[in-house]
């Protein structure tokens, strides 16, 4: 492994250390996103849609550990921004599907070039092998507390593609 400054972590605690590592993350990204006029939180739901088109309301609750409210407020916010529209499913009509706009796709693309940015420094001094076994391990454990919970292990995803770890709601 390459040499970089690191944070003094002898005797730290594993969750500790992903804990401080994804609010320190976070806070770097909602800086970085902010002249688009979003936080990580509202980024990564764009990111999931990105790549998980027709996903409800509810399933985006579940994947992202808040409630059904808490995630109506965040997609009633991301419609309001022309980001995200909602439509009926034909097979149940009493559920709505999200999908990305043109204008939310274009969004989620500038974010993707900061979400990169912020990997570079974050990830940096990690070679490539060494980054497939933190995102490995990370895509594990995160799989671990969903088949405690029941929920879907192919849901592991959130945000993996682009290195993001869930966060607490910010809006």
């Amino acid at each position: 492994m390459k040499k970089a400054a690191s944070a003094k972590s002898d005797g730290a605690g594993t969750l500790y250390l992903v804990h401080a590592l994804t609010h320190a993350s976070r806070s770097s990204l909602d800086d970085a996103l902010r002249h688009l006029d979003l936080s990580s939180l509202q980024y990564t739901v764009l990111s999931v849609l990105a790549r998980n088109e027709n996903l409800s309301s509810s399933r985006l609750s579940r994947r992202f550990y808040v409630t059904p409210q808490a995630m109506g407020e965040i997609i009633l916010l991301l419609e309001r921004k022309g980001l995200i529209e909602r439509r009926e499913d034909p097979a149940n009509k009493k559920v709505l599907l999200l999908s990305l706009t043109r204008f939310g796709k274009s969004v989620c693309a500038e974010g993707d070039v900061q979400v990169k940015r912020l990997e570079r420094q974050v990830f940096g001094a990690l070679s490539g092998a060494e980054l497939a076994t933190l995102r490995a391990i990370l895509s594990t454990a995160i799989g671990s507390l969903r088949a405690d919970d029941g929920r879907d292990q192919n849901d592991v995803s959130l945000g993996s593609a682009r290195g993001l770890n869930r966060s607490a709601i910010r809006l």
